[in-house]
């Protein structure tokens, strides 16, 4: 079965990501690719030349070639694209963030559940190598009981798009980088949230930098930097009481344990260059052209595979709903200054406002 895909908003990301993932599995074929900007769709078009340009994404969900859809659109529009997509019938793939509330995050599972369609969120770093390496790591207790996480996801200041720049439309830094982070202290340590600190600022474009600390089911706790006007960055360290596992994505190939007993600052760095050394082109390559990430192709694959095999969807829109919850809560914890609970079950967002810890 080949599974016919619409590709519904063409930026930077559907450009540069999706659409070359697509074209490089042989069970897909892109039919469709839309977008209200006429250079969007001029460039997605050059890319995938055999698929029928138009301009209103709704067009393409009443296209009956069309399976499935990739929905690439502004964040505010994700609920109302994915709900009309699932009632018409399309198996749908929704980029992070699922959604700009936990509100419209719960209408979207809600759809899912009604439907016996493939419903899955665009955390595509789960699929990264060293991501999956560092979880079944960290499973097979070689850092022991996992204990925090402290983490980095920053990126230089640029230009972006305008609907980035604005909360209302979708944009600042907890729905373009922290959900990431979010999702992976969930996936990493088979955890949920349970309540939320965080301070927000607007340092060049509105809410690009944020402090989140997390209080995680298991016990672990996470404090992490997010930042839209900082320096490249991507880096997760996971303490355990056996040593802690540390992932980062743009400095290092693989998933890099160290025990309890530090071999001091040169051996360490020895033994990292020693590692990086062994595969310097694959670095290089992955240096020069960060967007060609390996997560990206996989993630794609993977919904190819649910849709066709029709087998369960990972990560689901549950996840993602999951996701949407703390970055609500975490918007209250900034208007109130407290530590506010995680309300993910009802899809409420935010929860009761915790007066047991004060803002760390």
């Amino acid at each position: 079965m080949t599974v016919r895909v619409g590709m519904l908003g063409c930026g930077s990301i559907a450009c540069a990501a999706h659409l070359p993932s697509l074209l490089r599995n042989a069970a897909a074929t892109i039919v469709a690719v839309s977008d209200a900007s006429v250079a969007n769709l001029a460039s997605a078009s050059a890319i995938a030349r055999n698929a029928r340009p138009v301009a209103d994404y709704t067009d393409v969900l009443a296209m009956p070639e069309v399976d499935a859809v990739i929905i690439a659109l502004p964040p505010a529009l994700h609920a109302t694209a994915a709900i009309a997509a699932i009632e018409r019938g399309k198996h749908t793939y929704v980029e992070k963030p699922l959604a700009t509330t936990a509100k419209d995050a719960a209408r979207m599972v809600a759809a899912a559940r009604r439907s016996t369609l493939t419903a899955m969120v665009g955390f595509n770093y789960r699929f990264h190598p060293i991501v999956q390496n560092a979880r079944a790591r960290i499973g097979q207790g070689v850092i022991g009981t996992p204990i925090g996480i402290r983490s980095v996801f920053a990126t230089a200041a640029k230009p972006i798009a305008s609907w980035k720049q604005r909360r209302d439309s979708g944009g600042g830094v907890l729905l373009d980088l922290a959900v990431h982070h979010v999702d992976l202290a969930h996936f990493l340590l088979d955890a949920t949230t349970l309540d939320v600190w965080a301070d927000v600022r607007s340092v060049r474009t509105e809410h690009d930098t944020a402090s989140l600390h997390l209080r995680l089911t298991n016990g672990a706790t996470v404090s992490s930097l997010f930042s839209l006007s900082a320096v490249e960055e991507d880096r997760i360290e996971v303490y355990g009481t056996a040593g802690k596992i540390t992932i980062d994505r743009y400095a290092s190939l693989r998933a890099e344990v160290r025990p309890p007993q530090a071999r001091g600052a040169l051996g360490s760095a020895v033994g990292h260059l020693v590692g990086e050394l062994a595969e310097l082109s694959a670095a290089v390559r992955k240096r020069l052209a960060p967007m060609h990430d390996p997560s990206f192709p996989a993630a794609m694959d993977a919904f190819v595979r649910a849709v066709r095999d029709r087998s369960p969807a990972s990560p689901s829109f549950v996840d993602g709903l999951r996701v949407a919850a703390v970055v609500d809560a975490a918007e209250a914890s900034v208007q109130s200054g407290r530590v506010v609970a995680v309300d993910a079950a009802a899809g409420g967002g935010a929860g009761a406002i915790r007066t047991d810890r004060a803002g760390v």
